[in-house]
C-alpha cells in the first residue's frame, strides 16, 4: 500500500509571558508525494529526530475535501451556536427543575400546614 504524503516543518510560538496566544508556524511544505509503506515507516521514525512531521493525504480523492477558511470559521461558528444552545437548554431545564421543586416544596408545606392547623384547631389562626 502506498501513502500520498507531504512533510512539514514548523516551529511552536507563544505570545507573552502569561498570554495563552499560541501560534504554530510552519516553515516549510513539500509537494504531495506517494510513497512505499517502507518509506513510510522509514519517514515516520525519522521524524521526531529530525524534527518534521508528516501529513498524510487519504487514496480516495473523494474522501479528501479541501476546505476553505472561510468553511472552518463556518464551522466553528456553527458548533459556537450549538454549545450556547445546549447550554441555554441546560439551564432552562435546570430552572424548571428548581422551579417544581419549590412547588413541591409549597404543596408539602401547605398540608404539613393543614395537618398542624388540624391536630391544634383553631389555635393557629
Amino acid at each position: 500500500m502506498s501513502h500520498k504524503i507531504a512533510i512539514i516543518t514548523s516551529r511552536e510560538y507563544y505570545s507573552g509571558e502569561y498570554d495563552e496566544d499560541y501560534h504554530k508556524i510552519v516553515d516549510s511544505i513539500t509537494d504531495w508525494e506517494e510513497v512505499s509503506d517502507e518509506d513510510f515507516k522509514l519517514l515516520q521514525y525519522a521524524s521526531p529526530r529530525l524534527g518534521f512531521s508528516i501529513i498524510e493525504r487519504p487514496i480516495d480523492a473523494r474522501k479528501f475535501i479541501a476546505k476553505t477558511i472561510a468553511d472552518y470559521k463556518a464551522i466553528a461558528l456553527a458548533e459556537e451556536e450549538r454549545e450556547a444552545k445546549e447550554k441555554k437548554e441546560r439551564a432552562d431545564a435546570a430552572l424548571a427543575r428548581k422551579f417544581k421543586k419549590e412547588l413541591k416544596d409549597r404543596e408539602s408545606k401547605i398540608k404539613m400546614f393543614n395537618k398542624l392547623k388540624e391536630e391544634l384547631g383553631q389555635e393557629v389562626e
